[in-house]
Formats: structure tokens, C-alpha cells, sequence
């Protein structure tokens, strides 16, 4: 603003001094200064060289107002304008971004994510097939000992721990029952089930310390055979109160002191606190096993991004050659060199993005990392379907550049303005979040259809992607519209201070010129 001001001060000495020199001069200098005026930089225009970022002062009445009113028409028609090329390429930036590599590379997501978490574990989710329940690993497996629970026939933990209960006459008492009977008709039960175990954080241990667990003879019990299978794998207060066909209770027919069984339980529970991961263990676990998922899902979205700038440059620059064709001809003598010629300049445009590889790589990585360690925390309370893991993936993926630009803004770009951008990213991000979310019912609508079930995914992608583009678009502009940071003012005003001093700058240059000639005759 201050140079502005500092301009008009010196070339209005400048006819000053023109005035001065030789006053015969001086109706040739008011000639100028009407000239000045009737190109429309009057009074008001000029005094509007002392713009702030406040609307209010600016002038609103004359003729002033209306220079301003069609510099502000221009503004944001030009805003409107880049919206509109912004939604071109917006439509193929969505078919060749989420809904064309996302959805190509969402065929390894999985459900309940990438990190099995003890929520959905007890749900039978698990993220790899090596953290499944595998009871071999509990009572084939050597614990610290070198023992194991079965297997090793008189030596096993099982067998010894029968013959410790044995009497003289090879009686047992039954752990359930109180009942007397021999130990062969009995078998050591593990109270707390192998299985819930592994559920509860058992699939984190090692096969050493499964097998511990497993041979704690505080968590085994003798009871009869039929007892022992009939409880197999359930809650054992669950099943006390389970009725049979003929509608008593397994607790009635089997004739369970249920007093023992609670008692049973709750040496199995201390058994349990002993071997199960602790609050620290689980969180080493998580960590560990986040950051090694998040490296793989990381490099899949930098993958992502990093391809969707190259085929967006890709069908952008080859849209624009071939509406240069339609329009200015062929430029080659043939159609090889023609070829030749647009497929030249569109590898040049994707060389010249090549500097943008490394940035949108590295943005999608972390991406990746940080939606990988969200979907984790998320399934510690709730399993996410496979649709769900990639929604977090592209949410997180706004969020970061939202983040990004917040916190390494461009240098000519004020909080307002940064603030306002970040809004748009995040909403612009909501609105590919959705449409995430309406392409499963596009697709199941489509397949729905005999003729398009083969191309109904490839369909989905462009229909949805096509629809989130614009959805997109005109979210950015609502945004735009409601400012509420004030930035697009502020934009405008900038915007219009340069064209009045554009303006002014070349009448006043014309006007010195005028009488820099006049001058040289007297």
C-alpha cells in the first residue's frame, strides 16, 4: 500500500513541478489531469489507493463504487472460473484416486484393520491367520520348563497333575461335583479355557509362554469326562445355566455344586493375571505391530497418491492435446508424428511433476502410518468392516494436508487464508469419506443387473468418483461463500488494489508522458 501511495505522491510533484517550470505549461497539465479523471481513476479512485483489509473502507457511493463493484465482479468471476477448471480435473483426480487405485488397492484391506486387538479377537477377528487360536501351540508346546501340557504320555503336565490327586484305591474327588469316582474316569479340565485365554491377549504370547498358561496347575481342575466335553470351549457360568433338550439345567443334570465351581473360577483367575499380558505388553504390542502394518500401509498410499498425479497429468494433458487437435489442426505430416509431437509434450508435462512425486509420496506414507494407528485404536472398542478401514484411510489422508498446510503455510499466505484452505481440504475430505460410503450401494445396484455385474466396479468408480468430484467442488465453493475467516475478503481486496494500481499507475505513466512531450516544445 505504502509504495502505491509513494507513486502517486511522486508523479503528482512531478506535474507540480511541470507547473512551476513554465506556466504555460500548466492548461497542457490540467489537459492531463482531466485526462486522468475521465479514464475513471477520479478522486474517489484515487484516495481508494489507501485500502485496508476492512470493507468498510472502501468507497460505496459514485463512481468510484461502480469501478469497484466490476473489479469485484471480476474477482470472483475468476474464482468461479477456477472452480470450474478445478472440477475437471477434480472428476479425474477422483476415478484415478480413491475410487480408482483406492478402490484397486482396498482389495488388501482387512476387517478389524491390520493389528488384531483382544476387542476383536473375542469376536473371531483376527488380522493375520497367525494369531488364530491353535490349541497345539497351548498343550503341544514346551513352556519354560520344558513341559507340556499332553502329549508326552505319563511325563505330560496333564498326566501328573491326575496322579497328584489320586489316592491309594486311584480315586479322585471331582473338582464340580465333590463327587468320588476313579481318575479314569476323569480328565484335567483348564478352568479358565485355553481358547478365552488366547482371546483375552493370549494370541500376543509366544508359544513358551502359551504353553506356561497352559500347564498351571492352578488353572486345572478334574472333573468327569462328559462334564469335561460338554463345556468344551464355553463360559462355564454361561453354561451351568444352559438347558438341555429335555429342559434342565447342565448344572441340574450333571449335579454341579455350584459354590465349588466359583470357587474353581477364582483360583483360575489369578492364574490368568499371571500369564496375561499386562496394560504395558499390550501397548509394546500394539506399537510394534502398528508401526510394522503402518510401513506397508503407508507405502500402499504413497503409491497411491504418488500414481494418481501421474495419471491425472497423464489424462489432463492428453484432454487438452486433443482439444488442440478439434480446434488448431495437426501440427505433424502424418499420424505417427502427430503422435510423436502430443505424446511428447504430455511426458514432458509428467517429467516436469516429477518433483511433486516425492511430496505426494511422502504425504500418502504418512497418511498411511496415521490412519493405520487410528483403524488400531478404533478396533481396540469396535470392529471396523473393510469399507470402514479404507473411510479412516482417505479421512486421515484430508486431515494431513489439512495439517500440512497449517503448519508449513506459503510464504505470501496470510492465517486467514491458511485457515480457510485447511476448512476446505477437511470438508472436501468428508465429502470423498461419503462417497466411499455411497459406492457400496452404487455397486450392489449396478450388479443388481445381469449385463453390468462384470463392469459394475469399474462403473462404481466412475459413476461415485464423478458424483464426488462435483459434490467436492461445490462444498469448496459453499465454502467459499460463507468466508467464514475472512480470507476471500481480504483476497478480494488485495485483488482490487492491484488492479486500481495497475490502472492508475499506467494513466499517470501516460499522463507524464503527454507532458514530457508538450514540455519539450516550450
Amino acid at each position: 500500500m505504502s509504495g502505491r501511495v509513494e507513486r502517486y505522491k511522486k508523479r503528482k510533484a512531478i506535474i507540480e513541478n511541470n507547473k512551476n517550470r513554465n506556466p504555460s505549461s500548466a492548461p497542457v497539465d490540467q489537459e492531463c489531469v482531466d485526462m486522468l479523471l475521465d479514464s475513471g481513476n477520479n478522486e474517489e479512485r484515487i484516495k481508494s489507493l489507501a485500502y485496508t483489509s476492512e470493507p468498510s473502507r472502501l468507497p460505496t457511493v459514485g463512481d468510484g463504487a461502480q469501478i469497484l463493484n466490476a473489479l469485484k465482479d471480476e474477482f470472483h468471476s475468476g474464482r468461479i472460473d477456477n472452480v470450474i477448471s478445478d472440477l475437471r480435473t477434480g472428476v479425474i483426480a477422483a476415478i484415478a484416486g480413491p475410487f480408482g487405485l483406492g478402490k484397486a488397492l482396498s482389495v488388501y484391506d482387512k476387517v478389524g484393520g491390520n493389528v488384531t486387538t483382544v476387542n476383536n479377537a473375542n469376536q473371531g477377528i483376527y488380522a493375520s491367520d497367525e494369531d488364530r487360536y491353535i490349541r497345539a501351540d497351548y498343550d503341544r508346546s514346551k513352556n519354560s520348563q520344558g513341559e507340556q501340557f499332553a502329549g508326552s504320555g505319563k511325563s505330560s503336565v496333564g498326566a501328573k497333575f491326575t496322579k497328584s490327586k489320586m489316592d491309594e484305591g486311584q480315586n479322585v474327588t471331582d473338582a464340580y461335583t465333590g463327587r468320588q469316582q476313579q481318575a479314569s474316569t476323569t480328565s484335567p479340565d483348564h478352568i479358565e479355557s485355553l481358547s478365552q485365554f488366547h482371546k483375552d491377549g493370549g494370541f500376543m504370547l509366544d508359544s513358551e509362554r502359551k504353553a506356561d498358561f497352559a500347564t498351571d496347575m492352578d488353572n486345572l481342575a478334574l472333573t468327569d469326562r462328559s462334564i469335561n466335553a460338554s463345556m468344551r470351549d464355553y463360559d462355564k457360568r454361561e453354561w451351568l445355566d444352559k438347558k438341555r433338550e429335555d429342559g434342565a439345567t447342565n448344572a441340574e443334570h450333571y449335579g454341579l455344586d455350584k459354590k465349588r465351581l466359583e470357587s474353581e473360577l477364582d483360583r483360575a483367575q489369578k492364574s490368568k493375571e499371571k500369564h496375561i499380558p499386562d496394560a504395558k505388553e499390550k501397548a509394546e504390542y500394539y506399537m510394534a505391530e502398528t508401526a510394522k502394518t503402518g510401513v506397508s500401509e503407508g507405502a500402499k498410499m504413497g503409491f497411491q497418491q504418488a500414481i494418481g498425479v501421474l495419471l491425472v497429468e497423464f489424462f489432463s494433458s492428453s484432454i487438452l492435446e486433443i482439444k488442440d487437435v478439434f480446434k488448431n489442426g495437426l501440427e505433424g505430416r502424418g499420424m505417427i508424428e502427430e503422435l510423436k509431437i502430443r505424446l511428447g509434450r504430455v511426458v514432458d508435462g509428467l517429467v516436469e511433476r516429477k518433483n511433486d512425486l516425492f511430496k505426494q509420496f511422502s504425504g500418502g506414507f504418512l497418511s498411511g502410518l496415521l490412519s493405520n494407528l487410528v483403524t488400531t485404536i478404533v478396533n481396540m472398542f469396535v470392529a471396523t468392516g473393510k469399507r470402514v478401514v479404507r473411510m479412516i484411510r482417505e479421512g486421515v489422508m484430508s486431515l494431513v494436508h489439512a495439517v500440512k498446510i497449517m503448519t508449513f503455510p506459503p510464504e505470501d499466505m496470510k492465517f486467514s487464508e491458511v485457515m480457510h484452505e485447511a476448512t476446505k481440504l477437511v470438508f472436501a475430505g468428508g465429502v470423498v469419506v461419503a462417497g466411499v460410503l455411497l459406492e457400496e450401494a452404487v455397486e450392489k445396484v449396478l450388479a443388481g443387473f445381469p449385463v453390468l455385474a462384470t463392469v459394475a466396479p469399474m462403473m462404481t468408480a466412475a459413476i461415485v468418483g464423478s458424483l464426488t468430484a462435483v459434490a467436492a467442488a461445490l462444498v469448496v465453493y459453499l465454502v467459499d461463500r460463507m468466508d467464514v475467516f475472512n480470507a476471500v475478503k481480504v483476497q478480494e481486496q488485495g485483488f482490487v488494489a492491484d488492479k486500481l494500481d495497475e490502472k492508475l499507475s499506467a494513466s499517470m505513466e501516460e499522463c507524464e508522458r503527454l507532458s514530457f512531450e508538450v514540455n519539450r516544445y516550450f
